[in-house]
């Protein structure tokens, strides 16, 4: 292999694999040979922007957190960052169900409690009971760690806020995020901020009030949606975007693999031929991989093979404004699992963002399926968009049928951090670290909205730099080429 430029295989090409590939080149310019497989004809992977009709429809994820800052530091490596937009300031709300009628989140209210006490106060999301005992964590010792070092979502928001906060705020809204059963969820693996609020401040809502106390919240309500932002022309502007820096030729779609070896090389098996590589990155969700990976390491494909996964749907439709009882003028809204309806929660892509929608449309995303609704996922579609447009119905108040409507499936999509999930990633990342040249990333290890999935492909490209594997040792802290 000494006669030709080091090679890098990349097996995934979605948004994970593209920011990997993107890093090579970045770092390693014409200096590597990079190959990207992709199983299907369309990279990106969940990324899925539709324009019809004047409508700019995200079948995927439409936005992007700037908490986290890797998305936009490569929108701006990518000369993409003067494209990006945020959500609209004065429809910044949220509602949330509560036995059929649609109620407002208390203005700053942080996903599990108040960030101000007369709001949550007046609020009617919850009885007084309920908001009775969650003012209690004020006064509430700091809790010690559970059984195992790892508190579920439900745990300690019951231990600190009490069951109605969980049923009827938690669940939907951080629940939600991430499709997941808050019974199985590891608070330390997605949440940990409530944690060391806790740590810190001893009670939560009292850290939360010494937070708005110190930075105000300007009348926002569950996710802090000021910090959302998104490609003016979709999200799939980021993918075309890398596309375009990756040397012809590097993306290989309809490739799928089936096996990954190493004999002194490494060996991708893709069915019709087997690919020799110096290094691979397998950027694939945990399931794919312990199946590509067994022939190699059947205890990391086992380790593997323990991430559970959630599949999830989404309904896309399209109502004349004239047509809705209720205009929307907010982000969206969440639905606790306890009201049976059968979704998630609905987004509203045309208030949230301006230029998606003609004003006389209104656009809905209508989320379905997830870890507590298996059963809805397993209806076919038309049952599905059925549902989604009787939802729209109900709490809408929609008269006539949609102008547009699509289901878009996502097939574990999105990985359950659940309890003792940290733990689980370490010994995946130790056994995988005992084989020079291979790296693994995506959302199945340490994050799973956009920002977390294109870190973890540059920090599997960076490793393989550091080692030297692709050529000369590049330090990780070294500035990308531009």
């Amino acid at each position: 292999m000494s006669e030709r430029l080091p090679r890098v295989i990349i097996v995934g090409g979605g948004i994970t694999g593209l920011a990997a590939a993107h890093r090579l080149v970045e770092k390693a310019g014409d200096a590597v040979d990079i190959r990207i497989l992709e199983a299907t004809n369309r990279p990106g992977g969940v990324i899925h922007t539709h324009i019809e009709g004047g409508l700019l429809l995200e079948l995927g994820p439409d936005s992007i957190i700037t908490e986290k800052p890797w998305a936009v530091d490569l929108c701006r490596r990518l000369g993409i960052d003067g494209e990006l937009i945020p959500t609209q300031a004065e429809f910044r709300r949220t509602l949330v169900v509560r036995d059929g009628k649609l109620l407002p989140l208390p203005e700053a209210f942080q996903m599990m409690a108040p960030g101000k006490l007369r709001p949550f106060l007046a609020s009617k999301i919850l009885s007084w009971p309920g908001r009775l005992r969650a003012l209690l964590d004020l006064v509430l010792p700091r809790g010690g760690p559970p059984p195992g070092g790892d508190e579920t979502l439900a745990s300690f928001v019951r231990r600190r806020l009490g069951r109605e906060v969980l049923e009827r705020i938690a669940q939907p809204v951080i629940g939600g995020i991430y499709t997941a059963d808050p019974e199985k969820l590891s608070l330390g693996s997605t949440m940990p901020r409530f944690l060391e609020l806790e740590r810190k401040h001893r009670s939560v809502i009292l850290g939360l009030l010494r937070q708005s106390a110190a930075a105000p919240t300007a009348g926002t309500s569950g996710a802090r949606f000021s910090l959302f932002t998104t490609p003016r022309g979709g999200v799939s502007t980021l993918v075309d975007a890398l596309l375009a820096r990756l040397p012809e030729g590097t993306l290989q779609p309809g490739r799928r693999v089936r096996s990954i070896e190493h004999d002194k090389v490494w060996k991708v098996d893709c069915g019709d031929e087997i690919l020799e590589a110096d290094a691979v990155i397998v950027a694939l969700p945990a399931p794919r991989a312990s199946e590509t990976l067994t022939a190699l390491d059947r205890e990391l494909a086992t380790s593997l093979g323990e991430i559970e996964y959630a599949s999830t749907a989404v309904a896309v439709l399209a109502y004349r404004r004239a047509d809705l009882e209720l205009n929307p003028e907010f982000f969206g809204i969440v639905v606790p699992a306890r009201e049976r309806r059968g979704i998630i929660a609905i987004s509203f892509p045309s208030v949230k963002f301006a230029g998606r929608a003609p004003e006389e449309i209104v656009t809905l995303r209508i989320f379905l399926g997830g870890a507590l609704a298996p059963d809805v996922y397993a209806k076919d579609d038309e049952e599905l968009l059925a549902l989604a447009r009787d939802e729209a119905g109900r709490l809408l108040g929609a008269r006539q049928a949609p102008t547009f409507a699509r289901l878009q499936r996502h097939p574990e999509s999105m990985p359950q951090y659940h309890a003792g999930h940290a733990l689980k990633v370490l010994r995946i990342e130790e056994r995988a670290g005992r084989h020079a040249g291979l790296a693994l990333a995506g959302n199945a290890y340490h994050g799973v909205g956009l920002p977390d999935s294109i870190h973890s492909g540059e920090q599997a490209a960076d490793s393989l730099l550091a080692a030297g594997i692709c050529g000369r040792a590049i330090p990780r802290d070294e500035t990308p080429l531009e």
